[in-house]
């Protein structure tokens, strides 16, 4: 605006146009429709609205007309600072005295291209900075610079390119978690555990962020699984902690991601045929690589799930069951629990196995002929079955799941240590209420009728709050 500035010949030489996507026109932005990008553009746009809202009540006409001070003005000298600035951390140790906060502009420097993993080194010296590539520059060569490790959406969106095939490229989600009732419990486990309670996670497509699955384990825990695990400083969230919490968290995933996926997949119908301009080409390559993380992490999940699963009934058919850490901590009989192999295989194992001999089920019910036909007869919740069903297990060694309910002898839900603390009491009060109530609606009645199904001395009040706690705790 002045023609006698110092930064005239800069401000001349600067692009006047620019090329992220805050710059798109309708056609164009259509490419990123499904994508986080899609959202993350209208979130800084908005952004900068607010911004320039205030900016027209705190700068006075005289000092820059309307006429100048635009949004589209605004938003081209926004860009210039995203794509050409640096950190003022580069100018730590100069005598340069800097008023900005964070970012600083600087003349020729921030001419040079993005290069990835070109070898660059920054040196301070009184007046300012030095840059070096260590290479030899050849007459006509062009000059070329690292930006960092950054994503093609963080280049996309801060410069308007992207690197095909980059290897740092990822999908963006956020865990939010907010509304769950247990969420300051579980903070603390985090907190605890050393992880950070960042809703932000960056997922690459041959690797999964190295604290993703320790939050998400923590996400999927119960009431009960905080209220143990919380009693342990020595828990290590990096582990395999228990095939329920393994397996729900890899669950939770790939519910979120599949999600994703069905959105990103029903936007194709909107896309143009074809990517004509620098733009829409560059958003191409965006999306294209949003698709492939997006489809092989869900299959790498998928392939980590069977993984669990596969163990799961080979731990079965010895004779053991996979159980949460805190069952079997010290004990000499616990199942193998080493982290869970994450390949890639051709063939994915069917899952019919673990369904069928595994888990524990109303399908389950088939295995006693005896209680399958009883069962029939008794108009309950589908809970209370089960819960009558394990004490029957625990009474007949031949059933498959004898053996590992025996190894859960010592478990107590925390209802049923209300007497050792007023916060669990008043937590679970009404529960233990409800419980044996339902109990005593049940018994002496099926003694009466099914005598040999249900013996007295096996479906007492005491065996029958045990049994229900282990349904509440450990069902999947």
């Amino acid at each position: 605006m002045k023609e006698a500035s110092f930064w005239k010949p800069y401000i001349d030489i600067l692009p006047l146009e620019f090329h992220t996507p805050l710059q798109f026109n309708e056609e164009e932005l259509k490419f990123l429709r499904g994508t986080p990008a899609e959202f993350a553009v209208e979130e800084r746009r908005e952004g900068y609205r607010e911004q320039y809202r205030a900016a027209l009540e705190l700068v006075p006409e005289s000092v820059i007309p309307r006429d100048v001070l635009t949004f589209e003005n605004y938003l081209w000298a926004m860009t210039v600072l995203s794509s050409r600035s640096f950190s003022k951390d580069l100018m730590e140790g100069s005598l340069c005295v800097l008023t900005a906060e964070s970012e600083v502009l600087m003349p020729l420097l921030d001419m040079t291209n993005h290069y990835p993993r070109t070898p660059v080194t920054w040196t301070i010296c009184d007046d300012g900075v030095g840059f070096s590539n260590f290479s030899a520059i050849e007459a006509g060569q062009e000059i070329v610079n690292d930006y960092g490790q950054k994503s093609n959406e963080e280049l996309m969106m801060g410069y308007g390119f992207c690197v095909p095939q980059n290897p740092l490229s990822c999908f963006h989600i956020k865990l939010n978690y907010s509304q769950d009732p247990l969420v300051e419990a579980k903070e603390r486990i985090l907190a605890a555990a050393g992880l950070k309670k960042s809703h932000d996670q960056y997922i690459r497509a041959s690797e999964l962020p190295i604290d993703l699955l320790p939050v998400l384990r923590v996400m999927v825990m119960t009431d009960v699984d905080l209220y143990y695990i919380g009693q342990d400083t020595n828990h290590d969230l990096f582990e395999h902690v228990g095939l329920r919490i393994e397996l729900r968290a890899r669950f939770l995933l790939m519910f979120l991601l599949e999600k994703k996926l069905c959105v990103f997949e029903n936007s194709v119908a909107g896309l143009p045929a074809k990517a004509t301009t620098t733009n829409a080409q560059v958003a191409l390559i965006y999306r294209t690589e949003i698709g492939d993380i997006l489809r092989s992490t869900i299959y790498n999940l998928q392939v980590a799930e069977q993984d669990i699963m596969e163990r799961a009934c080979k731990v079965f058919e010895g004779g053991g069951h996979e159980l949460p850490r805190y069952i079997y901590a010290g004990k000499s009989e616990s199942a193998a629990t080493g982290p869970t192999s994450e390949r890639a295989r051709a063939d994915i194992a069917p899952s019919e196995q673990f369904t069928d001999s595994v888990l524990v089920t109303s399908e389950s019910f088939a295995t006693d002929q005896a209680f399958l036909e009883a069962s029939e007869q008794i108009d309950v919740d589908e809970d209370v079955l089960l819960t009558l069903f394990l004490l029957r297990v625990r009474m007949v060694p031949s059933s498959p799941w004898h053996a590992a309910l025996r190894r859960l002898d010592g478990f107590k839900h925390p209802m049923l240590l209300s007497e050792q603390s007023t916060d669990v009491g008043e937590m679970y009060g009404e529960m233990l209420v409800e419980i044996g109530e339902m109990h005593d609606s049940l018994f002496p009645l099926l003694t009466e009728h099914f005598a040999d199904v249900f013996p007295a001395e096996h479906f007492t009040v005491d065996k029958f709050l045990w049994a229900s706690g282990i349904v509440e705790a450990f069902r999947v």
